[in-house]
């Protein structure tokens, strides 16, 4: 609760979106604020209790959880969105490996969690398939842009109604840092998210690295480089005539092959907005590509929070926007917190945040329970 109050000031936080709801305000002494921060902390840690037993520990306040649910579903989910927009930001203290020659390590990828079979979810999420049937559970898309190795979320987009990852992550484009490199997977190897983000990273002072298609066509060829990349020319189609060329930019692509001793070989195509083979040399940029597997650590963390799998809680499509929301943003406060032990230095060795959690969570339990008895030497 301090480390969020820290970001966003109380009175800030009860004002946000004071408008009434459809759904009306039930009757109780309960505040805006007062709501959020039970909800952000029911879903950042992994205590037991339910929201309301986490309420009243935090707050004082008694509620069942009837009217605590009743009251959820009268907050609608764009005072989560401005949350998000207000509250995520880089790390001032990010380690040197977050960095690439100056440029920091951002990443945009998406994620799907399931949603329970509740008549509200039903009635408004239609259900994907495949040729094996329908699905057995509707889908909550997450588009997050991520600085990597700090596991620090910088902007998210959340969908229940069919968005697609690559709909929501447009949203994203203008929440790029300064000075960042931005790395991506295929889904967005392709012109027309290039240009985009290379508009933006512009202005920035920004670049991008982002692997693309095997398949995918060039304009032309404009120079071999002496490390084995190459210039080319490639087009953005119009996102609204796929047939109609909108533009075309100059990238440098970088081709190879890895090989793990017994996993099967990969082949591996980048495209780059830098163009410098002495600034940027290839076998440095296709190292580096590999360090976008920190995004996937990023949702692993994120899911490992719901147990066993990514079933989410709650019982409607804005609720469950809630509960995903609150955790990327408690992810976000656990990043900067772990920042501040090792600022700006090189790491040099990776410890396991979930594994040190669960060995001191009894320690927290033990301090609780002997406040009154043990001293404050033995405390220490």
């Amino acid at each position: 609760m301090s480390l969020l109050l820290q970001r966003i000031g109380w009175q800030e936080l009860e004002g946000l979106q004071a408008r009434k709801h459809k759904a009306g305000r039930p009757a109780h002494d309960l505040s805006r604020g007062q709501l959020l921060v039970a909800i952000i902390f029911h879903y950042s840690v992994t205590w037991a209790g339910t929201l309301a037993e986490h309420l009243f520990w935090l707050t004082g306040i008694p509620m069942s959880e009837g009217t605590l649910s009743e009251r959820r579903q009268a907050l609608p989910f764009v005072v989560f969105d401005e949350l998000l927009r207000r509250l995520l930001r880089p790390l001032a203290l990010a380690s040197a490996p977050a960095f690439y020659r100056g440029w920091r390590l951002v990443a945009i990828d998406g994620v799907r969690f399931s949603l329970p079979n509740t008549v509200s979810v039903n009635q408004q999420c239609p259900k994907g398939g495949n040729q094996k049937g329908r699905a057995a559970f509707a889908k909550l898309q997450c588009s997050a842009l991520v600085e990597l190795l700090m596991h620090n979320p910088l902007a998210a987009r959340l969908g229940w109604n069919g968005e697609s990852e690559w709909k929501l992550a447009q949203g994203l484009l203008e929440h790029l840092p300064a000075n960042c490199l931005l790395l991506a997977d295929r889904l967005y190897g392709c012109g027309a998210f290039l240009l985009a983000a290379w508009q933006r990273l512009q202005e920035r002072q920004g670049h991008f690295l982002v692997r693309v298609k095997q398949g995918l066509k060039i304009v032309r060829q404009i120079k071999r480089l002496k490390d084995g990349s190459r210039l080319v020319e490639i087009k953005a189609l119009d996102p609204q005539d796929h047939h109609q060329v909108a533009a075309t930019l100059q990238v440098r692509e970088i081709q190879a092959t890895l090989q793990r001793k017994g996993y099967p070989t990969v082949r591996l195509r980048l495209w780059t907005s830098l163009l410098d083979a002495q600034q940027a040399p290839a076998r440095e940029l296709i190292q580096l590509y590999i360090t976008r597997w920190e995004q996937e650590l990023y949702f692993r963390e994120l899911k490992s929070e719901l147990g066993v799998n990514d079933l989410l809680q709650s019982q409607t499509p804005e609720t469950a926007a809630q509960e995903v929301a609150a955790m990327i943003i408690g992810s976000s406060l656990i990043a900067e917190e772990r920042s501040r032990l090792k600022p700006g230095e090189e790491l040099s060795h990776r410890i396991s945040f979930l594994k040190v959690w669960e060995i001191l969570e009894p320690l927290w339990l033990t301090l609780l329970l002997g406040a009154d008895i043990l001293s404050d030497t033995q405390k220490q």
